[in-house]
């Protein structure tokens, strides 16, 4: 709980062109917590990173690993599971 306290403050000094920068190597920290898929059951670790913008949308937790770059990227760096959901 600490170290999610700590990244979230380190986080909120960052500016939006920041946390937005492409090159920017993706860093994050893992809240332990899980979500909890309805349709599969399998547990979906939640975690904090500072590369999404609340004022991007809804600003709600998401993640698509399979299909959106910076997700990839930080799945990658952290181990986490990558499923494609869509061919193409």
């Amino acid at each position: 709980e600490q170290e999610v306290k700590l990244y979230q403050n380190e986080a909120s000094k960052k500016s939006d062109l920041e946390r937005t920068d492409l090159a920017k190597e993706k860093t994050g920290v893992f809240t332990g917590t899980f979500a909890i898929n309805p349709l599969s059951g399998d547990k979906l670790p939640i975690w904090i990173a500072d590369y999404v913008l609340s004022t991007y949308g809804t600003g709600a937790v998401m993640a698509v690993p399979g299909h959106d770059e910076r997700d990839h990227e930080f799945a990658t760096k952290f181990n986490l599971p990558i499923i494609e959901v869509i061919e193409g």
